[in-house]
């Protein structure tokens, strides 16, 4: 079943170049240590974490560092969108949470969801640039260049010696890419490895945004028109 495409003012969970395809909340494939994206409804930041717990049909526990403000406002109660990237395809769902807590570490539990969205996003060619930025992994900030984007991913060139954290990258790892647009400003967001390639100390990943609203699609846009128009 395929369902109409709503943009990111109605709550989306996919951008607007998708095709959404709803399936049953219990064909879910998450496991311990499955990394996830996690929105709040109506903000822009993303915040990485794991599932740590789950039982089927009943609830899930993910570690996720959440602002202070953020959590005391989830610890009554709230909404979150999640994303998680499962065999090359994005997943999400909304759901509602019972508790945040801090001690003995960060987790919330949230409801098991009762319908998933599948996301299948519509390839679309990406424009070569030379964008300065920085990969952050769980270990840090690396710096990286850019090499071609468009509204649905990019491509990243970084240095990564052998004892760098980061050379230690997987196809479907998830970090979070930070962008720097110039007159556009600073994007950050979540990105997924799709293929990645190693060569003379070089790592080069073809990375998809996990998650990416109609103002961010928009600025990549406009970003991209101009250098058009400077490059023709």
């Amino acid at each position: 079943m395929t369902k109409k495409i709503i943009t990111p003012e109605n709550n989306t969970l996919a951008p607007a170049d998708a095709k959404v395809v709803v399936i049953p909340g219990v064909k879910m494939s998450i496991s311990l240590g499955k990394e996830v994206v996690i929105r709040i409804p109506g903000t822009e930041q993303s915040y990485r974490g794991k599932i740590v717990g789950f039982d089927p049909y009943e609830y899930v526990i993910a570690n996720v560092r959440l602002p202070s403000r953020i959590r005391q406002e989830l610890a009554f109660g709230g909404q979150i969108v999640l994303k998680y990237i499962h065999k090359g395809t994005v997943y999400g769902f909304k759901t509602t949470v019972h508790n945040a807590i801090t001690s003995p570490t960060s987790l919330i539990f949230f409801d098991y969801p009762s319908t998933i969205e599948k996301i299948e996003l519509r390839r679309k060619e990406r424009a070569r640039c030379s964008i300065d930025g920085a990969l952050h992994s769980s270990d840090g900030a690396h710096d990286c260049l850019v090499v071609n984007v468009s509204e649905t991913g990019c491509k990243i060139s970084a240095r990564a010696g052998n004892r760098d954290t980061i050379s230690t990258t997987q196809v479907d790892d998830t970090l979070f890419v930070v962008m720097n647009l110039g007159a556009d400003g600073t994007l950050k967001l979540p990105i997924v490895v799709r293929n990645m390639k190693r060569e003379k100390g070089i790592l080069t990943l073809g990375a998809m945004f996990l998650d990416i609203t109609k103002e961010e699609e928009k600025r990549i846009v406009k970003y991209l028109a101009r250098v058009q128009r400077h490059t023709r």
